[in-house]
């Protein structure tokens, strides 16, 4: 089920014995990507960093996963069809180039690195939250400026919506970034949530 508005972001449970405690972006798409290629089922993965973590608001305190003040929140995984090849992220996929040209942001966290694009964006409502970016370089340098402080949006040049799917064509190749990682160039993609398909630790 969706989080709703008002609804708390998880509940009290420790990271079971069969846990996997990752500490970066890096480290939980490899092990879900690896899990799901393979056809089996997602461990709990009790988070000490990333993105994710930052977003839910994570400490970094390893013990903590294992006691009672810890928090057990299920959210979604963003899976995205790249020229025919699936892929899968759990925070966020940038399309184009970060400094400039034209770029889509997709976000399933609202945290970035130590800047926070998407400052609405929770990862357990059901919704990608996307944004289109048409800046120059000029204007793109000072939006950066902002983006740490979640200011960069409302913008002209920057167009904002929230979906549970969305497919994009492009006429040239475009750079591809998932929770960081650089994954090819491609023209046609098509993103969906999967709810509630990861579940994790804070």
């Amino acid at each position: 089920m969706s989080l709703k508005k008002g609804q708390s972001w998880g509940f009290p449970a420790p990271l079971p014995s069969d846990g996997v405690i990752v500490y970066s972006n890096k480290e939980l798409l490899e092990k879900v990507i690896s899990h799901k290629r393979a056809g089996v089922s997602l461990p709990v993965f009790g988070l000490l960093g990333g993105d994710l973590w930052r977003t839910l608001g994570g400490r970094h305190e390893e013990n903590r996963l294992y006691n009672e003040n810890a928090i057990t929140v299920n959210v979604d995984l963003g899976c995205v069809l790249l020229d025919g090849k699936i892929y899968w992220f759990c925070a966020h996929m940038l399309i184009g180039n970060k400094f400039f040209g034209n770029k889509v942001f997709v976000s399933n966290a609202a945290h970035y690195g130590k800047s926070n694009p998407a400052p609405k964006a929770h990862p357990g409502d059901g919704k990608f939250d996307i944004l289109k970016v048409e800046l120059s370089a000029m204007q793109t340098i000072k939006a950066l400026k902002r983006i740490s402080a979640g200011s960069h949006v409302p913008h002209p040049g920057i167009t904002y919506e929230r979906v549970e799917s969305i497919q994009f064509s492009f006429d040239q190749k475009m750079k591809v970034e998932i929770d960081g990682q650089r994954i090819g160039k491609f023209a046609n993609m098509s993103l969906r949530i999967e709810n509630e398909a990861l579940r994790v630790v804070v």
